[in-house]
């Protein structure tokens, strides 16, 4: 397989973001793992469609200010093998240079496990940020986003409402809380 420097954009099918398929070739994984890793780091599920500008804020903390951001952002993830073509640092050096914090181009995201017997090797960089170091191409203009925090133990549930409560009687009848005074009202 011959090494491209640049990837083809992951322009999603929908408007309202990535299918499961899409999102397996944007991570470079397997299908089986697309569902867990989106619920690790948070991504969410809405009817079969992973937004993307949620996609980017829970994996790297970044939107896209403009075209070239999000070409930039939906070219798919590079793994170790073309992080590795692409510098010209060997595998086992990466991974050495990240054990020992010298590693020197962008950290990348960890989408595998972590807290298994062995560490995971699943992780994923966004080309862009590697291009720049090794070719002293400009960055694309990203904006930082906040992600959210993920709470383990808690997969699948989505926002929290804030409980009604039965016993109010403001919140029994809207017209209640509306027209408090019946008598006030002109017919």
């Amino acid at each position: 397989m011959r090494f491209e420097l640049f990837q083809e954009p992951i322009v999603p099918a929908s408007a309202a973001g990535f299918t499961t398929e899409e999102l397996r070739r944007y991570l470079g994984v397997g299908k089986n793992s697309v569902a867990l890793i989106a619920q690790r780091v948070g991504i969410e599920n809405l009817h079969g469609i992973y937004p993307e500008c949620i996609v980017w804020r829970q994996l790297f903390g970044l939107g896209a200010a403009d075209e070239i951001a999000l070409a930039a952002l939906r070219e798919p993830l590079a793994d170790i093998n073309w992080v590795s073509k692409a510098t010209g640092v060997p595998q086992s050096t990466i991974r050495d240079h990240f054990r020992s914090g010298r590693w020197q181009y962008d950290r990348g995201v960890q989408l595998g496990d972590e807290d298994g017997a062995k560490p995971p090797r699943l992780r994923r960089w966004l080309p862009a940020l590697i291009r720049n170091r090794t070719l002293g191409s400009p960055l694309p203009a990203f904006t930082r986003v906040a992600s959210l925090t993920v709470t383990p133990g808690d997969p699948g549930e989505g926002p929290a409402f804030p409980p009604e409560n039965a016993d109010d009687p403001s919140s029994a009848d809207v017209f209640t809380a509306l027209f408090p005074d019946p008598t006030a009202i002109s017919r």
